[in-house]
């Protein structure tokens, strides 16, 4: 009976981890650049359950005693583009991330809402630099960004946006909302598709988003009925067959 308690209280807390991440992405759902996150649950260890006579143990098959979040899935499909006719934003119409400069790290993003520093460099609303083949992106000037990532200031080729490429997709580490921090290497795009005066926005479907909380909320009110009926065994054993 207590394993079934430890078994429905896990179930219980995995649906709150799945509420979380819900809650995220439709708190995101209008974060250029943003990628919706959901939690891959897996069983805990299978236990023999065996069946006992007098003549024989008889095996009656396994079972699990609960689950636990194995691992939080980002999903990287792209979102909706959204013209802005900012010149200073860009967007990755094929496959490919931009890179930007901190002052620890590099890190890869599809955000492309970017504006210029006081000191003219192209530059995250954060303040990071974005970076080219030839280093941070320094615009003074009238910008233009052709299709293939040239960078053109006034009129003039200054440098190319480096769009890259992990060379696994796991090796993304999400920080924040649209910024991942790459642990392994990364191959140049040698064609890249940039589309000047356009953002990416999040790739969170609302409709699906709702689906799955209320789905959510179901299984965590299965699990607490469950936890509530053994509990109420549980009274009787203790108040009534110990009586006797």
């Amino acid at each position: 009976m207590l394993r079934g308690l430890y078994t429905a209280a896990s179930g219980m807390n995995y649906q709150l981890n799945r509420q979380d991440a819900i809650a995220n992405n439709l708190a995101n759902i209008n974060t250029v650049g943003y990628k919706k996150d959901d939690f891959i649950g897996a069983a805990f260890q299978e236990e023999l359950f065996l069946a006992l006579d007098r003549r024989a143990v008889t095996p009656i098959g396994s079972v699990s005693l609960g689950v636990e979040v194995d691992q939080v899935y980002t999903q990287l499909t792209p979102g909706n583009y959204i013209a802005t006719e900012n010149p200073l934003d860009l967007a990755i119409v094929a496959e490919g991330y931009f890179v930007v400069e901190t002052a620890t790290a590099q890190y890869l993003t599809r955000n492309g809402h970017f504006t210029r520093s006081a000191d003219g460099y192209l530059v995250t609303s954060e303040g990071d630099r974005v970076l080219g083949e030839n280093g941070p992106l320094r615009i003074d000037g009238q910008v233009e960004i052709s299709g293939d990532g040239s960078v053109r200031v006034d009129n003039q080729v200054v440098d190319r946006m480096l769009v890259v490429l992990p060379a696994a997709q796991n090796s993304l580490i999400k920080e924040g909302d649209s910024r991942f921090l790459l642990t392994g290497g990364w191959t140049r795009v040698q064609t890249p598709l940039v589309n000047q005066g356009e953002v990416e926005n999040s790739n969170v479907n609302p409709i699906e988003e709702m689906t799955k909380m209320i789905a959510v909320t179901r299984a965590y009110e299965s699990n607490q009925k469950a936890i509530a009926v053994m509990d109420e065994v549980m009274n009787k054993i203790a108040n009534e067959l110990g009586r006797v």
